[in-house]
């Protein structure tokens, strides 16, 4: 089971992914490399980190060119409820329907699964079989079929998503 942000140890055979700083032409052929690599163009996770809006905007429309022109734009604290399985819920709708569609998926201003709590939260997480939001939503993330594209904006959650993603874009 994947570890939390918060604990300490790592999955020793994870491999981080790479950081780039952004460039448009820089990016793009970064993407077409990465994109001629990957089977069919599935499977593939981009974290980006830090920014303006529009930067990360262009980002996006620069990946559509090599994926999908398709595109399923969240914000995350929109998907999260009061209670877990509202969220469990909403994020499930989000990737089968993306997944219905082929659609390149962006989960921006990411951070806030990492800090949600639920009104059903377990105060000992031991007595907990149930995997954490930031878990389930990362397993969820793992078995896509598609294009993945998370926006993050805080450091410790971008190492703890490193070794989770292909390519880790900053913006300055």
């Amino acid at each position: 089971m994947p570890s939390s942000p918060s604990s300490e140890g790592t999955n020793p055979e994870a491999v981080d992914a790479p950081v780039l700083a952004y460039d448009p032409d820089a990016f793009a052929q970064r993407l077409e490399s990465l994109m001629a690599d990957r089977d069919a163009r599935t499977g593939t996770r981009l974290l980006f980190y830090g920014g303006v809006r529009e930067h990360r905007q262009q980002a996006l429309a620069t990946l559509t060119r090599h994926a999908t022109g398709n595109v399923h734009q969240f914000q995350m604290a929109s998907l999260l409820g009061d209670h877990r399985m509202q969220t469990q819920n909403n994020l499930r709708k989000a990737f089968d329907h993306a997944a219905e569609e082929s659609a390149l998926l962006y989960f921006d201003k990411s951070d806030s699964i990492f800090s949600h709590t639920h009104a059903d939260s377990q105060e000992d997480p031991e007595e907990n079989a149930v995997p954490t939001t930031v878990e389930y939503f990362f397993d969820r993330v793992g078995a896509y079929a598609g294009v993945v594209v998370l926006g993050l904006q805080r450091k410790r959650h971008v190492e703890w998503a490193r070794d989770k993603v292909h390519l880790v874009v900053r913006f300055e």
